[in-house]
């Protein structure tokens, strides 16, 4: 039985924050996003700078309370004049809520935050896709919550297929074209509130 964990809450902002440089001033790092989503059965975060200079890194930080963060890790910062996008995938366990900042340093170990993105889960116990290699040419879905919308994404991001649910549940057959080429995909369900994926083989 796989654990599925349901996004209920997507969090982004916008944000400009400032690092005290040296004599030519301010350097400035600006976020055009920073979010939280589900991503197969994770925690999955992304970001992305509209511009960055002289930095370090970008650590991870977590909290169940909004007080007390723990680091999770880190990414190196690409300095790109143009921004870049970063992402971080955490392990959930926890069942509630969970806040998630960035501790942003340059590269003489000064830092800041950002301020924390709320996620909130909800707790749901399916295997939705059984079984996940998928060799008859029909996926076999299982739920036991209502959905709007089922489809298959590739590794590049493109989405291959496209089911209206109309909020069924139980047993749902979806056939799989022939055409659709061997490999991992994505399976995502979801509607206007949560959206859940796990990952299949088509062989």
């Amino acid at each position: 039985m796989k654990t599925i964990y349901v996004r209920t809450i997507l969090f982004s902002f916008c944000l400009c924050v400032a690092l005290v440089s040296n004599a030519q001033g301010l350097l400035t790092l600006q976020l055009t996003s920073f979010t939280a989503e589900s991503r197969n059965g994770n925690v999955g975060l992304t970001w992305k700078s509209a511009s960055e200079e002289n930095l370090m890194q970008y650590e991870i930080e977590y909290s169940r309370d909004g007080r007390l963060y723990r680091n999770l890790g880190f990414i190196p910062a690409r300095n790109s004049i143009n921004g870049d996008f970063y992402e971080f995938e955490h392990p959930v366990s926890y069942s509630d809520s969970a806040f998630y900042r960035l501790k942003i340093v340059d590269n003489r170990g000064r830092w800041l935050y950002t301020p924390p993105v709320l996620y909130h889960v909800n707790k749901i116990t399916a295997f939705f896709v059984n079984p996940s290699v998928i060799r008859t040419g029909v996926m076999n879905i299982f739920l036991s919550d209502p959905f709007d919308w089922l489809q298959v994404v590739n590794i590049n991001g493109t989405v291959m297929l496209k089911e209206n649910l109309s909020g069924k549940m139980g047993r749902i057959n979806v056939p799989i074209s022939a055409d659709l080429a061997k490999g991992v995909y994505i399976v995502q369900l979801g509607d206007h509130y949560k959206t859940i994926t796990q990952k299949v083989v088509i062989q």
